[in-house]
């Protein structure tokens, strides 16, 4: 029993910090500042008009490329059990976007491994 309950406080304490970490500006101001100002729904569909601006763009290869990225960084946030937020998928297009040679927006740099 006492191991249930330290499952589940620690699974409520997880999901606040999803919750947190996708409405927090400070968090948006450092990695993509190009959301600053927007609502959270205003900023979900902003990055989903983004990528599809992309997929409709870019080639086949780099379609594939930004997938494999966007997969791999999911699972860096799945691995410290949490969920990427929302706005990690622009910060993923955007830094893409920049190792292409593109002008993209301004974004944090990628953490080196």
């Amino acid at each position: 029993m006492i191991r249930f309950l330290l499952d589940r406080l620690s699974k409520s304490k997880r999901l606040r910090e999803n919750v947190q970490a996708n409405t927090d500006q400070e968090l948006i101001a450092e990695h993509v500042p190009e959301l600053l100002d927007m609502s959270d729904v205003d900023g979900m569909a902003y990055v989903l008009r983004q990528i599809e601006h992309w997929n409709n763009e870019c080639t086949l290869a780099e379609a594939k490329e930004f997938t494999l990225r966007l997969a791999a960084s999911q699972k860096s946030w799945d691995d410290d059990g949490l969920v990427m937020p929302y706005w990690g998928n622009l910060w993923v297009l955007r830094t893409y976007q920049k190792s292409l040679g593109h002008d993209a927006p301004y974004t944090s740099p990628p953490r080196s491994s």
